[in-house]
Protein backbone atom coordinates (compact mmCIF):
# COMPACT_ATOMS: atom_id res chain seq x y z
CA UNK A 1 0.00 0.00 0.00
CA UNK A 2 1.25 3.48 -0.88
CA UNK A 3 0.74 6.32 1.59
CA UNK A 4 1.03 9.98 0.59
CA UNK A 5 2.10 12.70 2.98
CA UNK A 6 3.93 16.00 3.23
CA UNK A 7 7.68 15.55 3.44
CA UNK A 8 9.62 16.47 6.57
CA UNK A 9 13.28 17.33 7.13
CA UNK A 10 14.09 13.70 7.99
CA UNK A 11 13.06 12.71 4.43
CA UNK A 12 15.71 14.86 2.72
CA UNK A 13 18.36 12.15 2.21
CA UNK A 14 15.90 9.54 0.96
CA UNK A 15 14.42 12.06 -1.48
CA UNK A 16 17.93 12.95 -2.69
CA UNK A 17 18.76 9.27 -3.21
CA UNK A 18 15.59 8.63 -5.23
CA UNK A 19 16.17 11.84 -7.19
CA UNK A 20 19.76 10.87 -8.10
CA UNK A 21 18.75 7.31 -8.98
CA UNK A 22 15.97 8.60 -11.22
CA UNK A 23 18.45 10.86 -13.01
CA UNK A 24 20.86 7.95 -13.42
CA UNK A 25 18.10 5.83 -14.96
CA UNK A 26 16.49 8.49 -17.15
CA UNK A 27 19.09 11.14 -18.00
CA UNK A 28 21.86 8.97 -19.46
CA UNK A 29 23.16 10.82 -22.48
CA UNK A 30 21.75 14.16 -21.36
CA UNK A 31 24.35 14.43 -18.59
CA UNK A 32 27.82 12.88 -18.53
CA UNK A 33 28.30 9.43 -17.03
CA UNK A 34 30.84 10.93 -14.62
CA UNK A 35 28.27 13.43 -13.37
CA UNK A 36 25.53 10.81 -13.03
CA UNK A 37 27.69 8.12 -11.44
CA UNK A 38 29.95 10.23 -9.24
CA UNK A 39 28.38 13.63 -8.61
CA UNK A 40 24.59 13.49 -8.93
CA UNK A 41 23.95 12.07 -5.48
CA UNK A 42 26.02 14.67 -3.64
CA UNK A 43 24.48 17.40 -5.81
CA UNK A 44 20.96 16.26 -5.00
CA UNK A 45 21.81 15.86 -1.29
CA UNK A 46 22.98 19.46 -1.21
CA UNK A 47 19.85 20.66 -3.04
CA UNK A 48 17.45 18.79 -0.78
CA UNK A 49 19.21 19.73 2.46
CA UNK A 50 19.05 23.35 1.35
CA UNK A 51 15.38 23.07 0.37
CA UNK A 52 14.46 21.77 3.81
CA UNK A 53 16.82 24.05 5.75
CA UNK A 54 15.75 27.17 3.82
CA UNK A 55 12.35 26.46 2.25
CA UNK A 56 11.24 28.89 -0.41
CA UNK A 57 7.95 30.68 0.04
CA UNK A 58 5.27 28.44 -1.44
CA UNK A 59 7.44 25.31 -1.48
CA UNK A 60 5.57 22.05 -0.97
CA UNK A 61 6.99 18.52 -1.10
CA UNK A 62 4.69 15.50 -1.22
CA UNK A 63 6.06 11.99 -0.91
CA UNK A 64 4.73 8.55 -1.73
CA UNK A 65 5.81 5.94 0.78
CA UNK A 66 5.52 2.15 0.64
CA UNK A 67 6.67 -0.15 3.44
CA UNK A 68 8.59 2.71 5.02
CA UNK A 69 10.46 3.58 1.80
CA UNK A 70 10.01 6.73 -0.28
CA UNK A 71 8.97 5.52 -3.74
CA UNK A 72 7.99 8.86 -5.24
CA UNK A 73 7.91 12.57 -4.60
CA UNK A 74 6.76 15.85 -6.07
CA UNK A 75 8.14 19.29 -5.25
CA UNK A 76 6.22 22.39 -6.23
CA UNK A 77 6.62 26.11 -5.82
CA UNK A 78 3.26 27.86 -5.62
CA UNK A 79 2.76 30.93 -7.79
CA UNK A 80 6.34 30.77 -9.10
CA UNK A 81 5.55 32.48 -12.40
CA UNK A 82 3.18 35.39 -13.13
CA UNK A 83 2.08 33.81 -16.43
CA UNK A 84 2.25 30.04 -15.87
CA UNK A 85 1.54 29.84 -12.15
CA UNK A 86 2.94 27.06 -10.01
CA UNK A 87 6.16 25.30 -10.94
CA UNK A 88 6.16 21.53 -10.51
CA UNK A 89 9.93 21.39 -10.14
CA UNK A 90 10.29 17.67 -9.51
CA UNK A 91 8.22 14.55 -9.97
CA UNK A 92 10.10 11.29 -9.62
CA UNK A 93 8.77 7.77 -9.08
CA UNK A 94 10.87 4.69 -8.38
CA UNK A 95 10.97 2.22 -11.27
CA UNK A 96 9.78 -0.41 -8.77
CA UNK A 97 6.32 1.19 -8.64
CA UNK A 98 6.02 2.85 -12.05
CA UNK A 99 2.79 1.91 -13.79
CA UNK A 100 0.97 1.52 -10.47
CA UNK A 101 -0.61 5.00 -10.42
CA UNK A 102 1.88 6.66 -8.05
CA UNK A 103 2.80 9.39 -10.54
CA UNK A 104 -0.85 10.09 -11.37
CA UNK A 105 -1.74 10.27 -7.68
CA UNK A 106 1.14 12.70 -7.04
CA UNK A 107 -0.03 14.83 -9.98
CA UNK A 108 -3.54 14.88 -8.54
CA UNK A 109 -2.30 15.81 -5.06
CA UNK A 110 -0.18 18.60 -6.55
CA UNK A 111 -3.22 19.89 -8.46
CA UNK A 112 -5.29 19.83 -5.25
CA UNK A 113 -2.56 21.76 -3.42
CA UNK A 114 -2.57 24.40 -6.15
CA UNK A 115 -6.36 24.63 -6.22
CA UNK A 116 -6.34 25.24 -2.46
CA UNK A 117 -3.86 28.09 -2.81
CA UNK A 118 -5.10 31.70 -2.93
CA UNK A 119 -4.31 32.19 -6.62
CA UNK A 120 -5.76 28.96 -8.04
CA UNK A 121 -3.08 29.30 -10.71
CA UNK A 122 -2.16 26.97 -13.54
CA UNK A 123 0.86 24.70 -13.40
CA UNK A 124 3.96 24.19 -15.48
CA UNK A 125 7.05 22.04 -15.48
CA UNK A 126 10.18 21.43 -17.50
CA UNK A 127 11.06 18.00 -18.90
CA UNK A 128 14.24 17.06 -20.72
CA UNK A 129 13.73 16.74 -24.45
CA UNK A 130 15.29 13.28 -24.50
CA UNK A 131 13.07 11.97 -21.67
CA UNK A 132 10.38 10.52 -23.92
CA UNK A 133 8.80 8.37 -21.19
CA UNK A 134 8.16 11.44 -19.03
CA UNK A 135 6.75 13.30 -22.04
CA UNK A 136 4.31 10.45 -22.73
CA UNK A 137 3.24 10.55 -19.07
CA UNK A 138 2.69 14.34 -19.07
CA UNK A 139 0.84 14.11 -22.40
CA UNK A 140 -1.45 11.46 -20.88
CA UNK A 141 -2.06 13.81 -17.94
CA UNK A 142 -3.30 16.53 -20.30
CA UNK A 143 -0.19 18.70 -20.32
CA UNK A 144 0.35 21.01 -23.28
CA UNK A 145 3.83 21.38 -24.74
CA UNK A 146 4.46 25.11 -25.11
CA UNK A 147 8.12 25.59 -25.96
CA UNK A 148 11.53 23.97 -26.10
CA UNK A 149 14.50 25.94 -24.76
CA UNK A 150 18.16 25.41 -24.05
CA UNK A 151 18.98 25.24 -20.36
CA UNK A 152 22.07 25.00 -18.22
CA UNK A 153 20.45 24.94 -14.79
CA UNK A 154 20.94 21.28 -13.84
CA UNK A 155 23.54 18.64 -14.54
CA UNK A 156 26.89 19.26 -16.16
CA UNK A 157 25.96 19.90 -19.79
CA UNK A 158 23.58 22.23 -21.60
CA UNK A 159 20.22 20.54 -22.14
CA UNK A 160 17.13 21.04 -24.23
CA UNK A 161 13.98 21.13 -22.14
CA UNK A 162 10.28 21.37 -22.88
CA UNK A 163 7.79 23.48 -20.94
CA UNK A 164 4.55 21.64 -20.20
CA UNK A 165 1.56 23.66 -19.05
CA UNK A 166 -1.82 23.00 -17.48
CA UNK A 167 -4.12 26.02 -17.50
CA UNK A 168 -6.85 24.06 -15.73
CA UNK A 169 -6.17 21.45 -13.08
CA UNK A 170 -9.68 20.04 -12.72
CA UNK A 171 -9.01 16.88 -14.76
CA UNK A 172 -5.86 16.15 -12.75
CA UNK A 173 -7.76 16.46 -9.49
CA UNK A 174 -10.50 14.18 -10.79
CA UNK A 175 -7.97 11.41 -11.53
CA UNK A 176 -7.08 10.92 -7.85
CA UNK A 177 -7.74 7.22 -7.15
Amino acid sequence: MVVYRSAVVADAMAIAQLHAKSWQENYRGAFSDVYLDELALSDRQQVWCNRFDNPALGQRVIIAESNGLIVGFACLFLEEDAIYGTLLDNLHVSKDVQGMGVGRCLMSLVAEEISNSPSHSGMYLWVLENNKAAQRFYDSCGGEQLETVKGNDIGDKPIMKIRYYWQSLEKLIATNP
